[in-house]
């Protein structure tokens, strides 16, 4: 052999056909893992490289071949139908962003639910494999859980959010503790000192306690005045109980919010400057945190289609996560200390 090794070289040396070679070199499930190994070994041995532009335009079009013209990403879903992820507006945001993203690449997007009739993880991957789809978007799980019972192998999979802490996948979020140390910062700016942070232990484990970091990691920087004692009960339904006595003994001049704490903003007196971690709208009349939901979804369309691209199949050893800013919202319920602001019925959206 002469020259750059090319794959008919290792079918020759390997006794297999091309074909299988270009299937066990592209980890296809179909090719047996012992053997997948073998050919493998013998391409590293040859000094084989796959051009990586070569490989990617090919399984664009083994893809679009399969489909009639167009890759189809799975966009896998959880909630239950008592429950559905459509009520949430932001959940809807990312879904239409990784939609519109994939279908100005030449793709689409198709909902698959875990929790419809009938359906099992088991007749989930046979449909998928059926069908040819071999890109998977997990969108965010339903509050609580952070495991996702499927296998992956096979599979080129990207998580929206940071709810799935297992098994380790790739994963698409906000950088919450870059958007909880800007809404302090923000707040400092209007004039507030004493400012305060609610949110439950179970919601701030789902996030790595990234948005309890952001806010302890600010608030040490603009002296001890700033220092109230977060109030964090352990479930989220006891955070209304535990509100009124955690106001009346700290007296924060404003109160920080996760993005699930809707239902106490009318527990906090209009004389309290009030911030969310997660408005859902770059104009909301909420003070905030704008995570661009959208956004989200559209990288985690992008990575996908590159994870299938580059055959990344399968899930990770570790955890990858990319983090995506978010930007304040000036908002209505932040006028400054000292100022009431308009009651939350009437301002918040």
């Amino acid at each position: 052999m002469t020259g750059r090794p090319i794959m008919e070289d290792i079918a020759r040396a390997a006794g297999y056909s091309r074909a299988a070679v270009s299937l066990a070199l592209r980890g296809h499930p179909s090719i047996p893992e012992s053997t997948r190994r073998k050919i493998a070994a013998i391409a590293e041995q040859l000094g084989y490289r796959a051009n990586p532009l070569v490989s990617a335009l090919m399984s664009l079009q083994r893809q679009r071949r399969s489909m009639g013209g167009a890759t189809t990403i799975a966009y896998l879903t959880s909630h239950p139908r008592s429950d559905p992820w459509r009520q949430r507006s932001y959940y809807v945001s990312m879904f239409r962003g990784a939609a519109t993203r994939l279908e100005e690449i030449g793709c689409r997007l198709e909902e698959f639910s875990l929790q419809g009739e009938g359906m099992t993880p088991a007749r989930l991957l046979q449909i998928l494999r059926t069908r040819n789809i071999h890109g998977v978007i997990v969108a965010p799980l339903p509050y609580g859980e952070t495991h996702v019972a499927l296998d992956f192998s096979g599979l080129a999979v990207v998580g929206l959010g940071m709810s799935v802490h297992t098994p380790k996948i790739e994963c698409v979020a906000n950088d919450h503790f870059q958007s909880s140390a800007l809404a302090v910062e923000r707040c400092v700016a209007l004039g507030y000192r004493r400012i305060g942070f609610v949110l439950s232990q179970e919601s701030s484990r789902r996030l790595d306690h990234r948005w309890l970091g952001g806010y302890r990691f600010a608030v040490e920087q603009f002296g001890p005045g700033t220092r109230l004692p977060p109030l964090m009960t352990e479930r989220q339904s006891e955070l209304r109980a535990a509100l009124p006595g955690w106001l009346r003994a700290h007296r924060p001049d404003v109160v920080i919010l996760g993005n699930a704490e809707a239902e106490l903003q009318e527990k906090i007196p209009t004389t309290v400057g009030l911030v969310s971690l997660g408005v859902d709208r770059a104009d909301s009349a909420t003070s905030g945190i704008f995570q661009d939901y959208e956004l989200l979804g559209r990288v985690a369309g992008e990575h996908a289609l590159a994870k299938l691209h580059t055959n990344s199949f399968g899930t990770l050893g570790e955890a990858h996560l990319h983090l995506v800013a978010g930007t304040w919202v000036a908002g209505r319920t932040t006028p400054g200390p000292r100022r009431r602001r308009a009651p939350a019925g009437a301002t918040l959206t």
